[in-house]
């Protein structure tokens, strides 16, 4: 019998073990002391409302372990382990972390700015914001890579990402809207790694930016250097053609030395 050793257990493996295990012992909880489930919930969660967020920063993070029902904690996990295998075509396990964990906090942040601008108030749960920044970090580092769907066959993956931001767009203005907010802004967040991680920053742009204007400035000149020929050498043919009807002595002074200067 071979002996099991934790090491064979993939790195997304482990996270949707951790992130089970206390989703689910909290919602034993919620059966057995409703009391206690909600002094957790409240101290957990991510709530938009200042008054009940009092500052407890760690919501940021921990309020993406907790999810409201098992259907819901299976519907993020599947997506996640989807997700990181498209990740792991690319990146390493450090960071697929990064951008889960970076991702969630991304999303929390963001659900909270948007909420407080628009005076929605309410409180956020599940990974699914995390869940997004994994996938979208893929869509901005390879926007063309293609994937197998059982409808639509083989597509560019940046569709699929199209069609949960038009639905998570769409939802804001039905039920659980925080949660899409979330969803949103861990799909930003995953997006701008994924180009960052790409190369992408504020300095490649500059140098773009810089070669751009060269290669414009270089043409401008070219442009210049081309017309003053053309014209240099319609003078050059118009005293030839003098030379040739009337003899050399015909020309000017002028003529006589712009024709000595093209020697």
């Amino acid at each position: 019998m071979k002996k099991f050793d934790s090491k064979n257990i993939t790195t997304e493996i482990k996270l949707i073990a951790v992130i089970s295990a206390i989703s689910l012992l909290v919602m034993v909880l919620r059966v057995f002391n409703v009391e206690w489930y909600r002094t957790l919930l409240e101290e957990l969660a991510l709530f938009s409302d200042f008054k009940v967020f009092n500052f407890r920063i760690w919501q940021f993070f921990t309020y993406s372990f907790l999810h409201s029902g098992v259907v819901h904690l299976l519907l993020n996990m599947f997506m996640l382990y989807l997700f990181s295998q498209l990740f792991f075509t690319f990146f390493n396990e450090k960071q697929f972390l990064k951008a889960y964990f970076l991702g969630g906090i991304a999303a929390g942040v963001f659900y909270f700015l948007v909420s407080n601008l628009v005076g929605f108030q309410s409180f956020v749960i599940g990974a699914s914001g995390a869940v997004m920044a994994v996938l979208f970090t893929v869509v901005g580092y390879r926007p063309n890579m293609r994937v197998q769907l059982i409808i639509f066959g083989n597509i560019a993956i940046y569709y699929v990402a199209l069609a949960f931001l038009c639905f998570d767009l769409l939802q804001l203005f039905f039920d659980n809207a925080g949660g899409h907010l979330a969803h949103i802004g861990g799909s930003i967040f995953g997006f701008c790694y994924g180009k960052w991680l790409g190369g992408f920053s504020l300095k490649t742009v500059k140098k773009a930016k810089s070669k751009t204007h060269l290669r414009t400035i270089h043409k401008v000149n070219q442009t210049k250097n081309k017309i003053a020929e053309n014209d240099i050498q319609k003078k050059i043919d118009s005293i030839l053609d003098k030379i040739s009807k009337s003899g050399y002595n015909s020309l000017t002074q002028d003529e006589k030395e712009f024709l000595f200067k093209q020697k």
